[in-house]
C-alpha cells in the first residue's frame, strides 16, 4: 500500500454521497451505492450516540441488545419530545 498525501477539502462530499444515493433509487439499483447502506447506517448511529455523550458530558456505555444506554440521562436523547401532544406514529 502507497502512502497517499493530505489534500485539501474542496467540500464536505455530501453532495456527492447524495446524488449517488439518489441516482441508485431512480435506477433502482442498490449495487451502484459508492457504500452499502448499512455502513450509512452505523455511521449516523455511531455520530448520534456520540453527540449524547458529548451533550451529556460523561463517558457513556451502549447495550446492543437492549438499543439503549446503561445511563438513563442519555436515554432520553434517544427520542424526540415533540410539543403540542404530537405523538410520532410507531411503525
Amino acid at each position: 500500500m502507497e502512502a497517499v498525501s493530505i489534500q485539501p477539502s474542496l467540500d464536505n462530499g455530501l453532495d456527492k454521497h447524495m446524488e449517488n444515493f439518489v441516482a441508485a433509487i431512480r435506477q433502482r439499483n442498490p449495487q451502484i451505492l459508492h457504500a452499502p447502506i448499512e455502513v450509512g447506517a452505523h455511521i449516523a448511529i455511531f455520530s448520534q450516540l456520540g453527540n449524547i455523550a458529548f451533550r451529556t458530558g460523561q463517558k457513556l456505555y451502549w447495550d446492543k441488545e437492549q438499543q439503549h444506554f446503561t445511563d438513563q440521562k442519555a436515554n432520553r436523547y434517544l427520542a424526540s419530545v415533540y410539543h403540542n401532544g404530537y405523538k410520532y406514529p410507531k411503525v
